[in-house]
């Protein structure tokens, strides 16, 4: 399983859709859609941190 593709399985196991994830973290959805559809490593680590800390995970378990 990539990256991405467990990002998308945590945030929908905790949220009810992607987009209410984006609005209660605060980032755009169409950012993280494109996170998740082009890859974490394009991101900005801030983001990146971000999205960890609203799902209570460590950056370094991506």
């Amino acid at each position: 399983m990539s990256r991405e593709e467990r990002l998308r399985n945590l945030i929908l196991d905790q949220f009810v859709s992607l987009r209410q994830f984006s609005l209660e973290a605060d980032i755009p959805y169409s950012t993280l859609m494109t996170i998740l559809s082009r890859g974490v490593s394009g991101a900005s680590f801030d983001l990146v941190v971000r999205i960890c800390k609203k799902l209570e995970l460590d950056p370094g378990e991506l």
